[in-house]
């Protein structure tokens, strides 16, 4: 979805944390967590209707885990935000495929 919302130009994207409807159990958040910390854009966000998803509300086990999820993403908010400044300057998408051996080509 980020992938192709950032080819129409969409730069702002990202998934809710831990689903918009339902109650995923703790360990589905968590890799909620670990996914979102790559996207774009990183919320917890719910419907009303369902549970809240802040990670203090998880079980002890699995808050490092989060925790680490977290420093990760704010370890790369300088990368975040060049990515960001970029694509405002240049329309390059914030989220684009390449591989660790093999980046994207930038303009």
């Amino acid at each position: 979805m980020c992938l192709s919302f950032g080819l129409a130009g969409l730069a702002f994207c990202g998934a809710d944390i831990g689903g918009f409807f339902q109650n995923p159990g703790p360990e589905l958040q968590v890799r909620w967590y670990q996914a979102g910390a790559f996207q774009p854009f990183f919320r917890a966000h719910a419907h009303l209707d369902t549970a809240r998803r802040e990670p203090w509300l998880l079980p002890p086990e699995h808050l490092e885990p989060v925790r680490a999820a977290l420093r990760r993403r704010y370890a790369l908010l300088p990368l975040w935000y060049s990515a960001f400044y970029r694509c405002h300057r240049s329309g390059i998408p914030v989220m684009r495929s390449g591989t660790p051996g093999n980046p994207p080509k930038t303009l």
